[in-house]
């Protein structure tokens, strides 16, 4: 149950192999490097670094603009579950050398920045156009507002419209026959519109008062509109119809240039991200002038292997190993038999433990497969969860580990469900008493029936806490085991001890008052019962320092007992999930039928409130079932032994998103 044991690796490199030695360590994906702190580091691959990031830099810009003209073969689905082109690094190296990426990057910077201009371009004549389309009855040319004459000058803006009747009568008193307003046609819901005022240049001071004063929001115009608006217009649409030309042969040289350049610079960008991550542990080695110190945490079943990695580099190279000193913080490695595999999803979603610490998968394994059959509790649901997650193992068959081991937990939880959902006769319901074509059924749907939780709940409710019961004890068990692991036996007697005696005596009582356990096992209930309490009482209190403060914590530790009743009718959720379950897929069928009443159209509309709505509950109630299948291990169960707090080991390795890198030979990068 212990965490898998980890050793440190000490590696001393002579220089002149340093880069082949570090790529046979990345190449066995088993090796944690050890980072110094930023101030120890001696930077000695700053310039390499530099140089990739710069290579990276270049491929995510041109990722990001030519991956919208690109047809990918491989569909984003797919792509995320695995389906990748596999390439050695000696054909990634290849194609870097064949590839200049810089060159590429300018020529697609240029068509960048031409579009933008286009755009740019296209969206000011949009907004001219508006404007000059309220302006087709403008009698005189544009040049008057935009450039004017020696004596003679215009403006243009918009007016509210209830403004417009002062600003008519202001450039009537103060300008008269040395000025002309001209307003164009608007709407009766319209709130502003558009004018043009003409005026001699001498009165332009008059002028701007007086747009100021009665609300004209004065708009200038580009020095090149000339003509009448009618015709500007036409310049502008001919204008913009050759900017979508242009822009048109642009987007197909990115689509010629996508199609040829994308899957080569997919496949760089992973390439040069692995050199990257290879080049970067350099800054964590101890450097003489012909020797390198790298320091690594490996799992201890794998040192053979790295070990044997490294043989061929075995003169210029020396490899020691240790056990993590008390002060050492490794990282923390899950590693599990193949039935308890896909549950360390679990775990790691809470947080891996702490080097050297419990390892909780194994343990809540088995429950959680329970408590989720529990919580779905439909045979149906739990087929149609099985197909739908086998299909995803069956299609994509190169998925992320991660993946996978998330994928086949949900198939062995829709087991669990078949299991439990056969056990208590809920298939899809009632959907079999619910649709009389599906009576036939009905013998061979009673045969493994042991409990119905619709007509005994009860019975279901007494179940639901007696696993309650078992998994707090059994995490109690766990605690006293690790407390004896690490010679901690004072812990072990009165923290868990205390307890397990305590609890069984209680429940011995309990039993034997409810009539469920025989009257003469009351004197060894509450010898039990004592006899826990009193080493509780003893034990709780022995971090203070008076004898006072140690009874008084040891009396009031017995009052955690309710935390106990609290933690065991938390199982409860399993019955009331269930009963949801089954409530909700009897309604839907009790709706489908009731639909299905309906002249000419009702099948067609009980084939889709049952068809929609089961689909809709076995979504709704998978998420329920997880859930809280999860919260009674990560609440009540890991409250008992669990510590947390520990990090994942993550090895220096092949990290891509767009390849898989595959083959046994690696050339001097």
């Amino acid at each position: 149950m212990p965490v898998a044991k980890i050793n440190k690796l000490e590696l001393y490199v002579h220089r002149a192999v340093l880069d082949e030695v570090t790529a046979a360590i990345q190449k066995t994906g088993r090796c944690e490097i050890i980072m110094r702190e930023e101030e120890e580091a001696q930077k000695a691959s700053s310039g390499r670094l530099q140089e990739l990031d710069a290579l990276l830099s270049e491929a995510r810009f041109l990722l990001r603009f030519l991956e919208p003209y690109f047809t990918d073969p491989v569909s984003s689905i797919a792509r995320a579950f695995g389906e990748k082109p596999s390439l050695s690094l000696k054909d990634l190296g290849d194609i870097s050398r064949g590839t200049d990426i810089r060159e590429i990057s300018e020529e697609m910077h240029t068509l960048e920045r031409r579009l933008v201009e286009i755009r740019a371009e296209v969206s000011q004549i949009e907004g001219l156009l508006v404007m000059l389309q309220k302006l087709k009855g403008l009698p005189y040319s544009l040049e008057l507002i935009s450039s004017g004459t020696a004596s003679i000058k215009g403006i243009i803006g918009t007016v509210p419209v209830d403004q417009l009747d002062y600003l008519k009568l202001a450039v009537e008193n103060q300008l008269g026959e040395n000025g002309e307003l001209f307003v164009a046609d608007f709407g009766e819901k319209d709130k502003e519109t558009w004018t043009a005022l003409f005026y001699l240049k001498t009165l332009e001071p008059t002028v701007f008062e007086i747009c100021s004063k009665n609300g004209m929001t004065r708009v200038e115009i580009p020095s090149s509109l000339k003509g009448h608006a009618v015709d500007e217009i036409n310049k502008l649409q001919q204008r913009t119809e050759e900017l979508s030309k242009e822009e048109t042969i642009i987007q197909r040289n990115a689509q010629k240039a996508a199609f040829t350049h994308v899957p080569s610079i997919r496949a760089l960008s992973d390439y040069w991200a692995v050199l990257r991550s290879r080049n970067e542990i350099l800054d964590s080695g101890y450097y003489t002038d012909q020797v390198v110190v790298l320091q690594a945490w490996v799992p201890s079943d794998s040192v053979e292997r790295v070990k044997t990695a490294l043989s061929e580099y075995a003169d210029l190279t020396e490899v020691i190993t240790s056990e993590p000193l008390a002060e050492d913080e490794p990282p923390t490695i899950l590693e599990n038999p193949k039935w308890a595999f896909p549950f360390e999803t679990l775990t790691k979603l809470y947080g891996a433990p702490k080097y050297d610490a419990i390892d909780p998968t194994p343990l809540l394994a088995p429950f959680f497969f329970i408590f989720f059959g529990m919580c779905l509790g439909d045979a149906g649901y739990g087929i149609i969860m099985v197909g739908f997650f086998l299909y995803f193992l069956k299609r994509f068959k190169k998925m992320p580990k991660g993946t996978r081991q998330f994928f086949v937990l949900f198939v062995l939880s829709g087991g669990a469900a078949i299991i439990v959902g056969a056990l208590t006769g809920s298939w899809l319901g009632d959907m079999v008493e619910a649709f009389p074509f599906l009576h036939f059924l009905k013998p061979l749907k009673d045969l493994p029936v042991i409990l119905n939780p619709m007509q005994d709940p009860m019975t279901f409710l007494a179940i639901s806490l007696a696993f309650g019961v078992v998994q707090i004890f059994v995490g109690l068990v766990v605690a006293l085991y690790d407390c004896i692991r690490k010679k901690d036996y004072i812990g072990a007697i009165g923290d868990q001890g205390g307890w397990l005696i305590l609890l069984a005596g209680l429940l011995v009582l309990g039993g034997t008052i409810s009539g469920k356990l025989p009257a003469n096992l009351s004197m060894p209930g509450k010898i039990l019962s004592i006899s826990g309490a009193v080493i509780l009482v003893l034990t709780q209190g022995r971090e203070k320092e008076s004898l006072v403060q140690k009874g008084i914590s040891g009396v009031l530790s017995l009052y955690n007992v309710t935390a106990y009743l609290g933690d065991v009718l938390s199982y409860s959720r399993l019955l009331a999930l269930g009963l949801a379950t089954s409530a909700i897929a009897m309604i839907i069928n009790m709706l489908s039928t009731l639909a299905s009443a309906i002249p000419y159209i009702g099948w067609v509309m009980a084939i889709v409130l049952c068809v929609g709505g089961h689909m809709f509950s076995v979504a709704v109630n998978i998420l329920g079932a997880f859930v809280h299948s999860l919260r009674l291990q990560y609440v009540e169960f890991f409250s008992k032994f669990y510590t947390g707090g520990g990090r994942s080991f993550k090895p220096l390795t092949y990290e891509t998103r767009f390849i898989s890198i595959q083959g046994t030979s690696e050339e001097k990068l």
